[in-house]
C-alpha cells in the first residue's frame, strides 16, 4: 500500500509540473468551446429573429391602432363643429321664438283694448248713439272699423302663435340632433380613449422588446468576440502542434547510446510488479555515462524527484518537452540555455531503479509520446 502512494504522488507531481504548459490536448477542448459558443450564438441571432418580429408586428398594430385614432378623431372633431352650430341655430331658435312671444304679448295686448272697446260699444244701441248727435254713417263706420281692427289683430296673434309653434319644433328638433351628436361625441371619445389605451400598452410591450434586443445584440457582440478569440486560439494551438511535430521529426538526436530494456506503453513494472504506462523508454548504460541534450532548449527543472533520482527537463518551445531521469550528477542549471548535444549530466542508478539506466521521456504538452517515433533509427 506505501508504494502505491508514493507512486501516486509522483503521478501527481509530474502532471501538475507539465499542466503550466500549454497542451495539445488542449486543442480538441478549444474546438469544443468554439462549437459551444457557436450553439449559443446561433441561440441567441434565433431569439434577436423572434424579437424583430414580434417588434415589427406591434409596430403594425400600433400604425393600425393610430390609423383608427386618427379616423376617431375626425369624427370627434366633426361632432364638436357640428354641435357647435347646432347650439348658434338653437340660440338663434330661441332668439325667434322669443320675439314671437313678445309679438304675441303685444298683440294680445292690443286686442283685449279692441275687445273691450267693442263690448263697450255693443252695449250702446245705435238710437243712443243718434241721440247724442252721432250721424248715423259715422256711427256705423265707427263700428265697423273696430270689428275690422279687432279681427286683423286676431289674425296676426293666430300666425305669431303658429311662426313660435313652428320655431319650437324646429328648436325641438336641433336640440334632438344637438343630443344625438353629444351621444355620438361621448362615443367616440370613449373609442378614442381605449384605442389611446392600447397603444400605451403596445408601446410599453415594444420599449421592452427593444431592451430585449438591445441585451441580445450585446450577448451576440460578446460572443462572437468569444468566437474571434477561440478561432485565434485554436489557430495558434494547431500552429504550435504542427511546430511541435517539425521539431520532433527534424531534430531530435539520441541522448546516450545503449541497448532499450524497456519500451514506450504498458508493461509489468519492474519495482511494483503490477500493471503501469511506461512514459519512456529505459536505455541500458554504465554508471558515468554522458548524457547529451536531444535538442536546444532552456533547462526548466534540475532536482531530486521520488522515484525518479536525479531529473533534468528541458523544454524545446513549441510545447515540446524532453526528461532525463536516474541521473548522477549534472552539468548545467536551471534556467540555462543548452544546445543539441550538449552534455547535461552524467547516468546512474537513483530513485527507483534496477540497474543503471536513463529513462528518456519526450511530452508534448502533458501527453507522453514515444521517443522512438521521433528518434534517428541508429542512435
Amino acid at each position: 500500500m506505501k508504494k502505491i502512494i508514493i507512486f501516486l504522488i509522483i503521478v501527481s507531481f509530474f502532471s501538475l509540473f507539465f499542466v503550466k504548459q500549454p497542451a495539445l490536448s488542449g486543442l480538441d477542448e478549444e474546438k469544443k468551446k468554439l462549437e459551444q459558443y457557436k450553439t449559443e450564438l446561433e441561440k441567441v441571432k434565433s431569439t434577436i429573429k423572434e424579437i424583430t418580429t414580434s417588434s415589427q408586428e406591434i409596430i403594425s398594430l400600433i400604425n393600425g391602432l393610430d390609423g383608427e385614432i386618427n379616423i376617431v378623431t375626425g369624427n370627434i372633431n366633426y361632432a364638436e363643429n357640428k354641435i357647435s352650430a347646432l347650439e348658434n341655430e338653437i340660440s338663434q331658435k330661441e332668439t325667434q321664438i322669443k320675439s314671437r312671444e313678445n309679438e304675441i304679448n303685444l298683440r294680445e295686448g292690443e286686442l283685449e283694448e279692441l275687445l273691450n272697446l267693442s263690448y263697450k260699444l255693443s252695449q250702446v244701441s245705435t238710437m243712443e248713439l243718434l241721440y247724442e248727435g252721432s250721424e248715423p254713417a259715422i256711427v256705423q263706420q265707427r263700428i265697423s272699423y273696430i270689428s275690422y281692427i279687432s279681427s286683423y289683430s286676431n289674425s296676426l296673434m293666430g300666425q305669431a302663435q303658429k311662426d313660435r309653434q313652428e320655431l319650437l319644433v324646429e328648436k325641438n328638433n336641433l336640440q334632438k340632433g344637438k343630443n344625438d351628436l353629444t351621444n355620438f361625441l361621448n362615443q367616440k371619445i370613449q373609442e378614442q380613449s381605449i384605442l389611446k389605451d392600447e397603444v400605451e400598452i403596445k408601446s410599453s410591450l415594444l420599449k421592452s422588446l427593444q431592451e430585449k434586443k438591445t441585451y441580445y445584440l450585446y450577448q451576440k457582440s460578446e460572443i462572437e468576440e468569444e468566437i474571434k478569440k477561440e478561432d485565434a486560439l485554436i489557430k495558434k494551438l494547431i500552429e504550435e502542434a504542427m511546430k511541435s511535430q517539425l521539431t520532433l521529426k527534424t531534430g531530435l538526436i539520441w541522448p546516450i547510446k545503449g541497448e532499450i530494456t524497456s519500451g514506450f506503453g504498458w508493461r509489468t513494472s519492474p519495482i511494483w510488479g503490477g500493471k503501469e504506462f511506461h512514459e519512456g523508454i529505459d536505455i541500458a548504460v554504465n554508471t558515468g555515462t554522458p548524457v547529451k541534450a536531444a535538442a536546444d532548449g532552456e533547462i526548466i527543472y534540475v532536482d531530486w524527484m521520488t522515484g525518479y533520482g536525479n531529473l533534468v527537463i528541458i523544454s524545446h518551445g513549441s510545447d515540446v518537452s524532453t526528461f532525463y531521469a536516474h541521473l548522477k550528477s549534472f552539468t548545467i542549471k536551471k534556467g540555462e540555455m543548452v544546445k543539441q548535444g550538449q552534455t547535461i549530466a552524467y547516468s546512474d542508478n537513483t530513485g527507483w531503479s534496477t540497474g543503471p539506466h536513463l529513462h528518456f521521456g519526450v511530452y508534448i504538452g502533458n501527453k507522453a509520446i514515444n521517443p522512438l517515433d521521433y528518434l534517428p533509427k541508429n542512435p
